[in-house]
């Protein structure tokens, strides 16, 4: 009774201000959408298939992204599809990652990569699923607890990718990508295009990376929720077939580019070769995507052996969306082994990133290659 009366009395005050009084005062508000001089106005979601922001692969996400030129494998036709040459044999990697636990919403992702046709050729499935919604109705506003009907939202993308190297220090991939999302009554599908290119300099382990990711044309829902079957006439019970209009919405086309860095470890790293049992990698990035600010990253890796890894990364988003304790929000960090398996290897890769309201941003990935 007391949050009805609370309610009560707000719509009773709203209805009595005057709507100029209510306009100046919207920039206050929580929540509001007028933009003013400490809130200007932004694109963030006018994109569709925002899921294909979401980095895939536990190894770059404890970097905090910046993986545009370390990424390899299988998990490189996210990241930069020229990454995906450095793969001897067969490999896949699976990666998964929960956000809001609470709701079972689920990130996954699979790569397959191969050496064929003097390259590597692979494929990538990348799936977003919120997990099951009530279905609601006007009369049922809170769901129908005797017929208990669901229904979900699901993102998915799948890719076919090639990379070639076409010196021994000029690498260059892309993939073609098929991408829906939606639900059952009502979905857009959209077509797009990634390019790569990684160059190793030759100088004190340097390498640059370039990536171009999500380009292709728009599209719009489509769907049975969209195309009704509606009365038109009720005085002679006459249907019409109506479509509803929808807006096309384009996909989050984003650029990277990404300087690496072999700190030690190696012959010409950086600081020299130190222990051929230690080494050191690093890389700074900065990436743009259609409806984000720039962004910048840096991640380093430490391995011993090449068998036990050691990761931590700062993303800086740069968009004012870290609340709190700022220089924690898009700390990431974790570490990984590898198993050698004859020629060949497992490994089990972990992530863990601190992003605000989304909170135990968790991320697993098994990888089986050469």
């Amino acid at each position: 009774m007391r949050n009805s009366a609370k309610t009560l009395l707000w719509a009773a005050a709203l209805c009595a201000a005057p709507l100029g009084s209510l306009l100046a005062q919207a920039g206050d508000l929580p929540g509001a959408i007028l933009p003013n001089t400490d809130t200007p106005p932004t694109r963030q979601g006018t994109r569709g298939a925002n899921f294909l922001e979401i980095g895939v692969g536990a190894r770059e996400n404890a970097l905090a992204g910046a993986a545009g030129s370390l990424s390899e494998g299988p998990s490189a036709w996210y990241w930069n599809p020229a990454g995906a040459v450095s793969v001897e044999g067969f490999s896949i990697t699976a990666s998964r990652q929960n956000l809001y636990p609470d709701l079972d919403i689920a990130h996954n992702y699979v790569g397959l990569a191969i050496p064929v046709l003097g390259g590597v050729a692979g494929l990538s499935f990348t799936s977003l699923n919120s997990g099951d919604i009530e279905r609601t109705t006007v009369d049922d506003p809170f769901g129908d607890p005797t017929v208990g009907n669901t229904f979900e939202w699901t993102s998915t993308e799948v890719g076919i990718g090639y990379a070639r190297r076409l010196t021994d220090r000029l690498e260059l991939g892309g993939q073609i990508k098929a991408i829906g999302e939606g639900i059952s009554d009502a979905r857009s599908t959209w077509v797009g295009l990634d390019l790569g290119t990684r160059f190793r300099t030759g100088l004190y382990g340097l390498a640059i990376g370039a990536t171009v990711q999500n380009v292709g044309p728009n599209s719009r829902m489509r769907g049975q929720l969209v195309n009704r079957n509606v009365n038109t006439d009720r005085f002679n019970n006459q249907n019409t077939d109506v479509q509803l209009r929808t807006k096309d919405t384009e996909l989050p086309t984003m650029f990277r580019f990404s300087v690496e860095s072999d700190l030690f470890g190696r012959a010409s790293s950086l600081f020299g070769s130190g222990s051929k049992n230690n080494s050191l990698r690093g890389e700074v990035a900065f990436s743009q995507a259609i409806d984000t600010d720039v962004q910048a990253a840096l991640g380093v890796e430490y391995a011993y052996a090449n068998r036990f890894f050691l990761r931590g990364g700062k993303r800086f988003y740069n968009d004012g969306r870290a609340t709190g304790n700022e220089a924690q929000y898009g700390l990431s960090g974790g570490g990984g082994f590898r198993l050698p398996i004859s020629q060949r290897y497992l490994q089990f890769d972990y992530a863990y990133t601190s992003l605000g309201d989304l909170e135990n941003i968790q991320v697993f990935t098994f990888s089986f290659g050469r």
